[in-house]
């Protein structure tokens, strides 16, 4: 029995999937599944009962997760008492889901409290150079230069203050915000990007009438009734507000949240630890 087969089972038993499971360790679906029955041969027992594509914790799976979490926490406290001493640096560059990032290290830092996180935003050759460890920014990438792991699917919604007279639609197209006024961030912002394409291929060039820099800033225009934006819908209502509706579009539109790093990018301990940790945390909110 294998350390690493008893990760892979605490994983497929806490999602009761093992393609979940997969995603959380960066290995396919079928990995986790081989490694699942190769436990429940040495154990002479099955640890899940399955239905279909379905898998359900068994009786002999819970009281075997007992175990197995007290041995595993067991362990991983060991190794973080040895390793307390030594301060670990993680740089994150934030391109995107700039409102998870709080939640999400407060996570990381109750299981890795020795690791030390510093998170930038702005352009990243005047900041870090090419020196930072990990981004978080949304899809298109350059395949050629990054690799990356998905996070999740924000829905884009259109934002309009409570008191707008779209505010009472229960759906709109995009295409009819053509002689609206719009905010946005500045032009190199991803959700700026996101926006401007969705715009243009429903036929027009968004008319924007107010740049924000910052997330605080274009949050106020709106409130204080000054246009309207396309925004994610669970970014969003990460700090939501009763001034700001958000409508859904017909399109369905949608941003993928991921964290990347550069081909040329040796994945550390430490890296991949975090890697792991945001795939796990956003799978539950």
């Amino acid at each position: 029995m294998e350390l690493l087969q008893l990760r892979y089972f605490r994983s497929a038993a806490e999602f009761e999937n093992f393609s979940k499971a997969g995603a959380i360790h960066m290995v396919p679906q079928s990995a986790i599944s081989k490694t699942i029955h190769k436990l429940e041969a040495e154990l002479e027992c099955e640890l899940f009962d399955r239905k279909g594509k379905k898998v359900y914790l068994n009786e002999n799976g819970r009281r075997f997760l007992k175990r197995v979490d007290t041995a595993l926490n067991s362990i991983d406290s060991g190794v973080k008492e040895l390793s307390a001493s030594r301060i670990r640096l993680l740089r994150i560059y934030i391109q995107a889901g700039i409102k998870f990032v709080p939640d999400l290290v407060s996570s990381f830092h109750q299981e890795y409290p020795n690791y030390r996180i510093v998170f930038f935003q702005g352009k990243s050759d005047q900041l870090l150079g090419s020196e930072y460890d990990l981004t978080l920014m949304q899809l298109p990438v350059p395949i050629d230069e990054f690799n990356y792991q998905i996070l999740m699917e924000d829905e884009i919604y259109l934002a309009v203050h409570a008191a707008s007279r779209l505010a009472r639609k229960k759906e709109i197209s995009i295409k009819s915000l053509k002689n609206e006024n719009f905010i946005s961030f500045c032009k190199n912002n991803q959700l700026r990007i996101l926006s401007d394409r969705l715009c243009m291929e429903s036929g027009f060039a968004p008319h924007i009438i107010c740049e924000a820099e910052e997330a605080a800033v274009f949050r106020s225009m709106l409130e204080a009734d000054a246009g309207l934006a396309l925004v994610p819908g669970r970014s969003w209502n990460m700090a939501r507000t009763e001034a700001v509706r958000l409508i859904p579009l017909k399109e369905r539109p949608q941003r993928t949240l991921i964290i990347a790093w550069r081909k040329s990018r040796i994945l550390t301990e430490e890296l991949q630890a975090f890697i792991i940790h945001a795939r796990s945390w956003f799978l539950k909110i």
